[in-house]
């Protein structure tokens, strides 16, 4: 004997979410900076021009261009160099004259010494004689340098930045609803009750 049996489908019900999860949104927007400098007069500079003395006195000397009182110093002084010999020369020759007696021949040494010219004497000359005959005096420039000093003024206003956080969010919807169905299998079974 065959008994009717009950299959029983079941299919069970699932849900689906859906999540929106957004991310912050930060906006920043620069800050307003205000700079001030002065610039007009930060530095001054100040210069003395540089001098260079040069005496040639000496060099314009040794070429026969002297000051007129100059010129008169020296003839005085040569004339009494020239003197000085003279007076020398004629008490030494005065001098042998006295001892003529010894028989030395005084008179003839004497003529001879007086008649003969002085040597002439040739010499290379250069003009002017030597170099450090002309002078050089050097100042140099003098350079002064002062710098101002000022303060930056710098003001700036922060701005805080903006930042929106939005919420997340989920949604849960059914994606497959729950059945059940039974059937009947086996022998006949009355469907009318």
């Amino acid at each position: 004997m065959q008994l009717t049996s009950l299959h029983i489908h079941q299919n069970d019900a699932k849900i689906g979410l859906n999540s929106s999860r957004p991310g912050p949104q930060i906006k920043q927007q620069a800050p307003d900076m205000q700079i001030k400098q002065n610039h007009n007069n930060l530095i001054e500079i100040s210069t003395t021009a540089s001098q260079m003395f040069i005496d040639q006195t000496e060099a314009f000397a040794d070429a026969n261009l002297k000051h007129p009182l100059r010129v008169a110093n020296e003839q005085a002084g040569k004339a009494l160099q020239q003197v000085s010999k003279y007076v020398a020369k004629t008490a030494q020759q005065g001098d042998q004259m006295m001892k003529i007696e010894n028989g030395t021949g005084a008179f003839a040494r004497i003529a001879k010494v007086n008649s003969e010219p002085a040597p002439v004497q040739v010499n290379i000359g250069y003009m002017p004689k030597s170099a450090d005959r002309v002078k050089f005096d050097f100042q140099p420039a003098k350079v002064n340098i002062r710098a101002r000093e000022y303060q930056t003024e710098i003001h700036v206003n922060r701005r805080d930045p903006q930042i929106h956080m939005p919420k997340w969010q989920t949604e849960t919807y059914i994606r497959q609803k729950n059945q059940i169905s039974f059937q009947a299998v086996g022998s006949t079974v009355n469907r009318g009750l």
